[in-house]
């Protein structure tokens, strides 16, 4: 493992619970109805914002579980 590795490895976790707070918030944002009354026109940024806030999620835990085989 390179040095940059072992960084990236020690902070993955607060990277991932970042994210997965990131899609948390857009998902109660989009769950709540007075949003489509109010800010209709907001609701499809919404939607791309929360599909590339879970592809990040998902792309974290892919390089964490790439990270933990390396340091094995």
């Amino acid at each position: 493992m390179t040095f940059k590795e072992k960084q990236e490895l020690e902070g993955i976790e607060a990277a991932i619970s970042a994210a997965e707070a990131k899609t948390a918030a857009l998902q109660a944002e989009l769950e709540d109805p007075t949003i489509y009354k109010t800010r209709a026109a907001e609701v499809p940024a919404l939607v791309a914002a929360l599909d590339a806030a879970r592809a990040e999620v998902d792309r974290l835990y892919s390089r964490w579980q790439e990270l933990e085989v390396l340091r094995a």
